[in-house]
């Protein structure tokens, strides 16, 4: 195997895991939401709910950028 073909596959499991990474925090911030629903709709709540969904976004955001 040449050193392209390493180079290559190692890019694409990269990608990959990138690809299941964000599949992940989209099933964690789905599940967050429903959570939420489950405990009622009041804006106390919703700002948590919001504010924990951010920091989720935001640390895959820096991960992407790393």
């Amino acid at each position: 195997m040449t050193r392209d073909e390493k180079v290559m596959m190692y890019q694409r499991g990269q990608s990959n895991c990138y690809y299941q990474i964000g599949k992940l925090v989209d099933q964690l911030c789905d599940s967050i939401l429903k959570e939420s629903e489950v405990l009622g709709d009041d804006e106390e709540n919703r700002k948590v709910v919001l504010s924990h969904i951010e920091r989720i976004k935001k640390a895959h955001k820096q991960l992407l950028e790393a």
